[in-house]
């Protein structure tokens, strides 16, 4: 009989070993959403260098106007091919403002309470690649402009 009962002790005793070191189902989900929010918050401070890149580029945009009126064909169409890469440019920027503001007004942190752990879990694991991607496009749409505007 102690046979019996001393591996079964022993593994009673693991488990609860583990549980007690393992996260609830509450602190996995703060940590996940802490995760989140720290994409979130690494990213956010940017939407004022995205202001002010996109104010760039239109002036810029402006400026290539002024020179294709005054100048001669070759100028006007390299004057054109750069106007174009300004606008692409400008646009990736606003697709990259809009889809914070997107993901900013889809997030139902209010939400999480409600829900089991497991159900929480996976809707922070979406929110996590949506603002990752999000966090990607702003990176990209900045750097890009950057470049466009130091040549």
């Amino acid at each position: 009989m102690t046979k019996f009962l001393l591996p079964v002790a022993g593994f009673l005793a693991l488990n609860i070993a583990f549980l007690a070191c393992s996260p609830s189902g509450e602190e996995a989900v703060k940590k996940a959403e802490n995760d989140v929010f720290a994409i979130h918050d690494e990213v956010m401070p940017k939407l004022d260098d995205m202001m002010r890149m996109r104010k760039k580029l239109r002036q810029r945009i402006a400026a290539l106007d002024s020179t294709a009126a005054s100048g001669s064909a070759s100028a006007t169409l390299r004057t054109g091919e750069e106007q174009e890469q300004a606008r692409r440019l400008l646009r990736d920027l606003t697709e990259a403002d809009s889809l914070m503001m997107n993901w900013m007004t889809q997030y139902k942190n209010d939400t999480l309470t409600k829900l089991p752990s497991a159900e929480a879990l996976r809707y922070l694991e979406q929110q996590k690649d949506k603002i990752s991607d999000v966090k990607t496009k702003i990176n990209t749409s900045l750097a890009q402009s950057r470049q466009y505007l130091d040549k």
